[in-house]
């Protein structure tokens, strides 16, 4: 009996960003320990990438791409208000890095899964904009204490979308953003909603191309909690259909020099 292949995907942040003080990498690199946990659970091989280290591997590596929360997206990349008091966090080599790999790994016809920065960095790729900051609409992040634990907010979910198939008509979900989404990305849907109107999930409006995005934390540990988010089983379901869909991704990969062969 042949045994499952372990598809090989890139999950990236912006590891050792000089504009992030400690506590946030921290929470960062607790978040992305547990999405890594949280693929290899649904049967990946998880490649760990700093982007703030510049370049990343060709997507072609890789069988998906899974970019992680972190700082505010450049404004400079979708036209934004660079002087803008709440713009944070930046580091333009990650964005630069996490871009490229986005269009190669579209262009290879790799899966894409963003979460929170994520979703945002995407939808700037695609020709977005980014509303710098949600002002009154504070729902998604803890005023009272930027560095304590994220909200608790509820999200509808879009009828006919690959997110309504994994998690069905809504979600509680963990949020910590302070941007969303201003003008849609080219070949973008919205999937999903926040009550007060702010845009928490897209994906490719093209049924062949698997590409989704959330704008909340499915890897928080809140998600899990039995009085938390819609789970357990919010983040497995995510990831599921995403490795699943990498599985099933072009096997025409490029060679990489000391890594595990596919199983």
């Amino acid at each position: 009996m042949t045994a499952t292949r372990a598809p090989r995907i890139a999950v990236t942040w912006a590891a050792s960003a000089p504009s992030h003080e400690a506590w946030f990498h921290a929470e960062l690199a607790a978040l992305t320990h547990s999405a890594e946990a949280g693929l290899a659970a649904a049967g990946a091989d998880a490649v760990v990438l700093d982007a703030a280290a510049g370049p990343l591997p060709p997507a072609e590596e890789f069988d998906g791409v899974l970019v992680m929360g972190g700082g505010d997206v450049d404004p400079a990349l979708y036209g934004g208000d660079a002087g803008h008091p709440a713009i944070a966090d930046v580091d333009r080599t990650a964005d630069d890095a996490e871009a490229a790999l986005v269009r190669g790994a579209l262009s290879a016809g790799r899966p894409v899964l963003g979460i929170c920065r994520g979703l945002q960095l995407i939808n700037v790729v695609l020709g977005g904009t980014l509303e710098e900051d949600l002002g009154s609409r504070g729902m998604h992040r803890n005023h009272a204490d930027p560095s304590g634990p994220m909200v608790l907010h509820n999200a509808a979910i879009e009828p006919r979308t690959r997110l309504f198939e994994m998690l069905g008509p809504a979600a509680r979900v963990v949020s910590g953003h302070h941007q969303g989404v201003g003008r849609l990305g080219e070949g973008l849907r919205i999937s999903a909603m926040a009550p007060d109107g702010v845009v928490e999930s897209v994906e490719s409006a093209d049924p062949g191309v698997w590409l989704v995005a959330v704008q909340w934390h499915p890897e928080d540990p809140q998600t899990a909690a039995p009085d938390g988010a819609n789970a357990p089983g919010q983040l497995a379901a995510i990831l599921g259909a995403f490795v699943d869909a990498c599985r099933a991704a072009p096997r025409g990969r490029l060679p990489v020099e000391g890594s595990r062969p596919a199983r």
